[in-house]
């Protein structure tokens, strides 16, 4: 049985969709929210942990000027400030490696990507591997700046592991625009997804929450926007939707919100009639990094200052020991707001994916030999007393963290604008929309971006209804 025709469906209630959600309920339309998930908030994840909150995904506001999560939270007062971190560098010999020259080197490797051409197709990772062997501050010290460029390959998430053609490209840099401010805005232990609350006007009043229908665990499997013109509308045919359960939904238009990774695993079969080419090309184009958190909670802190900010640099001796373990892909341990006895290690690309596949109990163990090699010389490291980690390479519903310009973007064409491109009926009315934080034209990769992009997207279909 199909539902009652909508204006407008969203699919995806992650920050993009909600944003979608609250415009168009505000412009007085008739929208319902479609989510394939058991709960609202993408790759926005905030769980209970003691008296607080973790981020297993999205955690910290970037920027303020030109931020619409700035602009709508800080008038609450719900971001705070960070203290100044306590850096500490590392070789994996346990050896600390002096702040002043670990922070020339870095800064050499940062200028040389600041300066570099960027109107080609050539990859951020091959702009820093040519800086070591021609830049004069990295050429003094060859094996510590190897060291250092590797840290800042997978700090940097510059991708290309396996295929150079997806690495991050070196155009991309000016494609991506930042937020002039704190870039690590932090939201004072409630966790983000507090903005889900402010745009559904949940915060700070709960009576005042918007009234939306939003169904849950309602995985869309087909979106059929060409129909035949119906005795509804014979200008403007319905756009069908399909869920895996079997439900059947209809409306005017949709907007829909879905990862990039989702895109690029079901786009073949989602939309009937097919996508256009050039929307094709660019999902195949742009790129989804997986990036990964681990939570690492102690008995009790053990570094000597907090907020603690370590730099690990793994030597090939030190990797062998350890038979190349994903473990070997971590580069740094820092504090975690609201949490004193907890640090937080990163981790990207396949080894984050070979993490993800691991136990608990394994994850834990390869920790412990990190925690080893790295702390053990120079700190008294307190014992674990629990992990928790973000799997978002395996979550069917996300297949990664974030997007980016890849070099086959630059070689092959296709964008976030091209990405963002509505599929339009003969009329030029829009039936589908893309939203999303892929589809932000300069902020993608970014919270910010998403929710930019569905305000974009509403707009464009509440002028599109008004006409």
């Amino acid at each position: 049985m199909v539902a009652p025709v909508m204006d407008v469906i969203v699919i995806g209630c992650g920050a993009s969709g909600i944003a979608a959600l609250r415009k168009l309920h505000d412009a007085g339309l008739k929208v319902m929210g479609l989510e394939a998930d058991e709960r609202i908030g993408g790759r926005i994840r905030t769980i209970e942990y003691g008296d607080c909150h973790l981020d297993l995904g999205a955690a910290w506001c970037h920027g303020e000027k030109d931020n619409v999560v700035f602009e709508l939270a800080n008038p609450l007062g719900l971001l705070g400030r960070p203290d100044p971190d306590n850096k500490w560098y590392l070789l994996s010999t346990g050896q600390l490696v002096a702040n002043e020259l670990s922070e020339s080197i870095l800064q050499a490797i940062n200028d040389e990507v600041a300066n570099a051409e960027k109107n080609n197709t050539e990859s951020i990772k091959d702009c820093v591997r040519n800086a070591a062997k021609n830049n004069p501050t990295l050429k003094k010290n060859p094996q510590l700046a190897k060291y250092f460029v590797e840290f800042f390959e997978k700090n940097s998430h510059v991708g290309g592991e396996s295929d150079p053609k997806l690495g991050k490209s070196l155009k991309g840099l000016e494609e991506c625009w930042g937020c002039e401010g704190e870039f690590m805005l932090n939201w004072k232990g409630r966790g983000y997804r507090t903005i889900l609350d402010v745009l559904l006007k949940k915060y700070p009043d709960p009576s005042k929450q918007i009234s939306i229908p939003i169904h849950l665990k309602k995985e869309v499997e087909t979106i059929k926007w060409r129909t035949s013109p119906s005795s509804a509308d014979a200008n403007n045919p319905l756009v069908h939707v399909s869920c895996k359960d079997g439900s059947l939904y209809a409306a005017k238009s949709v907007i829909v919100t879905m990862s990039l990774g989702v895109l690029k695993e079901r786009y073949s079969n989602l939309f009937n009639p097919p996508l256009p080419a050039e929307k094709i090309n660019a999902i195949k184009n742009l790129q989804l990094a997986v990036l990964d958190k681990i939570y690492i909670d102690f008995t009790k802190p053990w570094w000597p200052k907090s907020p603690a900010n370590f730099t690990i640099l793994w030597t090939d001796e030190d990797k062998k020991k350890l038979g190349n373990s994903w473990v070997t892909e971590i580069v740094g341990l820092y504090s975690v707001t609201q949490y004193p006895n907890m640090l937080l290690a990163w981790i990207y690309g396949e080894a984050a994916i070979k993490m993800e596949k691991a136990s608990e109990q394994e994850v834990k163990t390869e920790i412990n030999k990190m925690l080893e090699l790295f702390f053990k010389k120079e700190f008294k490291v307190t014992p674990v007393k629990n992990i928790l980690r973000s799997q978002w390479g395996s979550n069917p519903l996300a297949r990664g963290s974030y997007s980016y310009r890849s070099v086959a973007n630059e070689e092959n064409g296709g964008s976030a604008i091209v990405l963002s491109e509505p599929l339009y009926h003969a009329n030029h009315f829009p039936v589908v929309c893309f939203a999303g934080e892929a589809t932000s034209h300069h902020r993608h990769s970014a919270v910010h971006g998403a929710i930019e992009a569905g305000f974009r997207e509403a707009d464009r279909l509440i002028a599109s209804l008004k006409k």
